[in-house]
């Protein structure tokens, strides 16, 4: 007759409920808060269009939902030269592949509000009362020019390739991050109260939030212990969650636990383990009735 012996479960205590609630809380909220900014700024649609008409230079830039449009009548501009920019560097705005606005500051120009293709070829207009110069890039700059001194018009339009490799990469990373997001308030709401030990013949196997772990402790020896020194080594370690590899008391330790002060320990010369159960006297008894371990 085959006799089955049902596995020993014990449950870990429950430790700073409230200060984890509270960070797990602000963590989530910018964690996925950036993740959908993120999101915002590579997915959605942008373009940029120039145009010249009515006695006006229009600039509109950005995301199609929500555009930032300049507008400047033809009087107040005082001069309109094409340039060939130098190296620069942004001060505030979006510098993505093909596409880069806001303000800019330049060698050659300084400060300046840009909304251009990221090309160095491009036109530098200054308006009477404006704080920068604007800096463009039309496609075709002799015609622009030209519309600006003129009675003749301009319009362009770029639509940005989003289907370009770079920009699949871009977006294949935000959705990654917006992905990894997701687990940091898994990891503070789910993970302590899915911590579970199981006592089984020859084995401790612990649940964690997406997996478990099982250990052969047969011919080991377990104990209370209480260590003195912890250190997260690599794992995580937040307020009433440790899960991971340790240093405790200067040596390698397996860590799974809600606190690291007061435990079971699980040793043997090729096992480390440091588990906390709640009733951990009657936890040493189930190892030692399943376990074959010597228990001091």
């Amino acid at each position: 007759m085959n006799l089955t012996i049902e596995p020993f479960t014990f449950r870990p205590p429950q430790h700073h409920q409230g200060l984890r609630l509270v960070l797990g809380i602000l963590l989530s909220v910018f964690a996925i808060g950036g993740a959908a900014f993120g999101a915002v700024v590579i997915w959605l649609p942008r373009s940029l269009t120039y145009e010249v008409a009515n006695c006006r230079v229009v600039i509109t830039s950005g995301l199609n939902i929500r555009p930032t449009r300049w507008e400047y009548p033809l009087n107040l501009i005082s001069s309109a030269t094409a340039v060939r920019l130098k190296p620069g560097k942004r001060v505030n705005g979006t510098s993505l592949p093909g596409y880069c606005a806001g303000h800019f500051r330049f060698p050659d120009i300084g400060d300046c509000r840009l909304a251009t293709t990221c090309s160095p070829d491009a036109v530098v207009l200054n308006v009477e009362g404006g704080d920068r110069p604007i800096v463009i890039t039309p496609g075709q700059r002799e015609t622009f020019l030209a519309a600006l001194t003129g009675d003749g018009q301009y319009r362009e339009t770029v639509l940005f390739d989003d289907d370009s490799s770079v920009w699949l990469g871009l977006k294949a990373m935000t959705a990654l991050g917006a992905a990894v997001t997701l687990f940091v308030p898994l990891l503070f709401f789910l993970s302590p109260s899915r911590l579970r030990y199981r006592a089984t013949p020859g084995h401790v196997e612990i649940d964690l939030t997406f997996s478990s772990k099982r250990f052969s402790v047969s011919n080991c020896i377990a104990r209370l212990y209480n260590p003195e020194t912890s250190s997260k080594v690599m794992g995580s370690s937040l307020p009433g969650y440790h899960s991971g590899r340790f240093s405790l008391d200067g040596m390698a330790t397996r860590v799974y636990a809600t606190r690291l002060t007061e435990g079971v320990l699980i040793e043997s010369p090729d096992l480390r383990l440091f588990l906390n159960p709640e009733d951990p006297h009657a936890f040493l008894e189930a190892l030692r009735a399943l376990g074959n371990m010597e228990i001091e």
